[in-house]
C-alpha cells in the first residue's frame, strides 16, 4: 500500500497577467498502487480564454537511469508519460487522473526510500492565435515543476520508521593457518536483529589479499545457505551476502562462508577479515564492525638421512696388491660411497639451509677414505675445506648411479659386494672396533648451501671415495669403523613469518672394516697323488703278507667220522634211485 501527500504550486505573471495554479491534492490509495491527479488553472488579463500545457509525469524520478523503477503507469507500463492539458478560463481548474501500480517486490530491493513523483510542464505555444492578443508566459521566478513523494508502507509501527538493532559475531573453524597446508577456512557467522526490520540488509566481508572466496557452506543443516556474490569495490575484494529484505525483527541464525588461504608470500603473522551488516535504514543502519584475525605460522619438519655403500669392507682383499704410486682408483682399495639426503617433509618450505659433512680422510699421515668426487642432486652447492684428490687419481664420473636414484626415491639400496666366500672372524669382545671420526682423526669439512625446498622435495649429496687398503692391511685383524658426521641447520624460511625455532639435526654414517679367514681350496700335485697310491698299495701288500704268515689263509679240515657218514648217505640215495 502507498500513501500520497498533496502539493500546491502557483505560477503567476504580471504583464500578461497570467496566474497558473497547479494542484496535486491528496489522492485515493488503491491496492498495490495509488492514483495521481494533476490539476491546473490560470489567471490573467488580456489573454486567451484557453491555453494548452505540455506535461511530463515521471515516477520514481530519483532513481538513476538504468535503475529499476518501482512504480509504473497502469495504462502504459512505463515510468513516464507525456500528455497535454487544455485549460479554459470558464472552468475553475482542469484535472487528469493516472493510475500507478507497484512492481512485484521480487523485482526491486529498495523499500524505504521515497518514490518521487515529478511533473514538469510548459506552455504549448503552437496553439497561440496570431492576433494582437498578448501571449502568456510562465512566471520565471517559480519552478515549472511539481514534486511529491510516496512511501511504501512497512511494518515499522505508526511512524513507518524502522529502527533495527543489528549485531554480528564471527568464529573461524580454525584458529591457526600453517603455510604449505591446504588452508581452507570457514567463517561461522551469526547475524541477528534485535530491533525492527532492517531493509536491504547485506553482510559485507572484506577479503584479505591472502584469501580467495570459495563459496557458501551447504552440507551443514545447522547453517543457513545465503545468496552471496563476489564484488570489487574500489580495488577492494568483497563478498556481499543477502540477509533479507527486510531482515525481520528477532532474526537470529548462523551461516558458513568458505575461503581458501594460499598466498603467503607477503603475509604477516595473521590475516584479517572485516565483516559488517549494512542496511538502507536511516537509523542504526549498520551493525558492529568485526575484525577477525587468524594467526599464520610456518612449520617444517626436515629429515637428514644417509647410507654407506657398502656398509662393510672385508679384508684381506682378493687378488689385490698395494702399489707404491697408484694412478687408478682400483689401485687404492675398495669403493666406498656415502649418500646423504636432506628431505623437507613440510608442510612449509625452507631455504637458506647449511649442510655440513665431516669426512675422515687421514690419520698420522696415512689415508683412510680418499675422496675422488662429490656429486650433488637438487639445489645444492658445496665446497671443501681443502682440495680433494690431490694425487690426481683417475676415476670415472657416472652421470647418475642406481643407488643414488634408489635412495632418492625411497627404494631399498641393494649393497652388492664382489667378494669371496669367507668366514668373518669373531671379535674377541663385543664392540671392539675402534671408531675413527673427526674427534680423533683428520677430517675434511664439506660445506653446502641448500636452496629452497618445497614440501616433499629433497637435496642429495654423494661422496665417492676409496678405502686406502694399505693403511688397514698393515694392522691385521684390527677392527675399525669409519664414521662421517652430517649436520644441517635451516637459517630461514621464504616468508615474513618465521618460526620460533628453525629445524636442525645431525647423524653419523658408518662404514665398518673387518677381517675374515678365507676357505681356500688347495691344489694337490699329481706326483703326490701317485705317491699316495703307491704307498697305499705297499701297505696293503705288507698287510696281506703278514696275514699269510699268520695262517689266516689256511683251510680248516673236517673230522673222518663225519666223512664216512656222508659217503654212506650218498650210497643209499643212489641205490634207491
Amino acid at each position: 500500500m502507498m500513501n500520497q501527500k498533496g502539493l500546491l504550486q502557483t505560477a503567476s505573471y504580471k504583464g500578461g497577467l497570467l496566474k497558473l495554479n497547479m494542484r496535486n491534492p491528496t489522492l485515493p490509495i488503491v491496492l498495490e498502487g495509488f492514483a495521481v491527479r494533476v490539476c491546473a488553472d490560470f489567471e490573467g488579463q488580456s489573454i486567451s480564454d484557453e491555453i494548452v500545457l505540455k506535461g511530463e509525469l515521471q515516477l520514481d524520478s530519483l532513481k538513476q537511469k538504468g535503475a529499476v523503477k518501482r512504480t509504473l503507469f497502469f495504462d502504459y507500463h512505463q515510468s513516464y508519460h507525456y500528455f497535454s492539458i487544455v485549460i479554459e478560463r470558464q472552468k475553475q481548474h482542469h484535472c487528469q487522473n493516472f493510475l500507478v501500480y507497484l512492481r512485484d517486490e521480487t523485482e526491486f530491493r529498495d523499500k524505504l526510500s521515497p518514490i518521487n513523483i515529478n511533473f514538469n510542464y510548459s506552455l504549448d505555444e503552437s496553439n497561440f492565435e496570431d492576433s494582437l492578443t498578448v501571449k502568456p508566459i510562465l512566471n520565471y521566478y517559480q519552478k515549472n515543476s511539481v514534486t511529491e513523494q510516496a512511501y511504501i508502507l512497512v511494518d515499522c509501527g505508526e511512524d513507518n520508521l524502522c529502527i533495527p538493532d543489528l549485531q554480528l559475531s564471527v568464529v573461524p573453524d580454525k584458529d591457526q593457518l600453517i603455510i604449505g597446508e591446504e588452508n581452507c577456512v570457514m567463517l561461522i557467522i551469526n547475524p541477528r536483529n534485535d530491533g525492527e526490520g532492517a531493509y536491504e540488509a547485506e553482510l559485507h566481508i572484506k577479503i584479505p589479499p591472502e584469501a580467495d572466496y570459495t563459496g557458501v557452506e551447504r552440507n551443514n543443516k545447522a547453517l543457513r545457505v545465503l545468496s552471496c556474490d563476489y564484488k570489487m569495490e574500489n580495488e577492494t575484494r568483497m563478498v556481499v551476502c543477502d540477509l533479507g529484505n527486510p531482515m525481520v525483527a528477532d532474526a537470529n541464525f548462523s551461516t558458513g562462508i568458505r575461503f581458501s588461504v594460499q598466498h603467503f608470500e607477503n603475509a604477516d603473522f595473521s590475516i584479517n577479515f572485516e565483516l559488517q551488516i549494512k542496511s538502507s535504514n536511516k537509523i542504526n543502519a549498520s551493525s558492529n564492525l568485526v575484525n577477525l584475525h587468524i594467526n599464520i605460522s610456518a612449520v617444517a619438519k626436515v629429515q637428514i638421512r644417509g647410507v654407506s655403500h657398502p656398509p662393510t669392507i672385508i679384508l684381506p682383499l682378493h687378488n689385490w696388491e698395494p702399489r707404491d704410486e697408484p694412478t687408478k682408483e682400483e689401485e687404492l682399495g675398495p669403493l666406498v660411497e656415502h649418500i646423504y639426503e636432506l628431505h623437507n617433509i613440510g608442510p612449509s618450505a625452507i631455504n637458506n639451509t647449511v649442510l655440513r659433512v665431516g669426512w675422515p680422510v687421514s690419520s698420522r699421515e696415512e689415508f683412510l677414505l680418499y675422496i675422488l668426487h662429490i656429486q650433488t642432486h637438487g639445489p645444492l652447492h658445496c665446497q671443501t675445506s681443502s682440495p680433494i684428490n690431490t694425487m690426481q687419481i683417475k676415476f670415472a664420473i657416472p652421470q647418475d648411479t642406481p643407488e643414488l636414484a634408489a635412495f632418492l626415491y625411497n627404494s631399498t639400496i641393494s649393497h652388492y659386494i664382489r667378494r669371496r666366500d669367507v668366514t668373518v672372524a669373531e671379535p674377541h669382545r663385543k664392540n671392539s672396533a675402534k671408531i675413527l671420526n673427526c674427534t680423533n682423526v683428520k677430517c675434511i669439512l664439506i660445506s653446502c648451501t641448500v636452496g629452497q625446498l618445497e614440501r616433499g622435495k629433497s637435496a642429495a649429496l654423494k661422496i665417492r671415495s676409496r678405502l686406502w687398503a694399505q693403511t688397514f692391511l698393515e694392522r691385521k685383524n684390527d677392527l675399525y669403523t669409519l664414521s662421517s658426521n652430517v649436520s644441517f641447520e635451516v637459517k630461514s624460511m621464504p616468508y615474513k613469518v618465521q618460526p620460533a625455532k628453525l629445524p636442525k639435526g645431525s647423524i653419523a654414517i658408518r662404514t665398518s672394516v673387518i677381517w675374515s679367514t678365507p676357505n681356500v681350496s688347495f691344489v694337490i700335485p699329481l706326483w703326490v697323488i701317485i705317491l699316495a697310491i703307491l704307498l697305499g698299495l705297499l701297505v696293503l701288500a705288507m698287510l696281506t703278507l703278514a696275514l699269510w704268515k699268520c695262517g689266516f689263509f689256511d683251510r680248516a679240515r673236517p673230522p673222518q667220522d663225519d666223512m664216512a657218514d656222508r659217503e654212506q648217505l650218498t650210497n643209499n640215495k643212489t641205490t634207491d634211485a
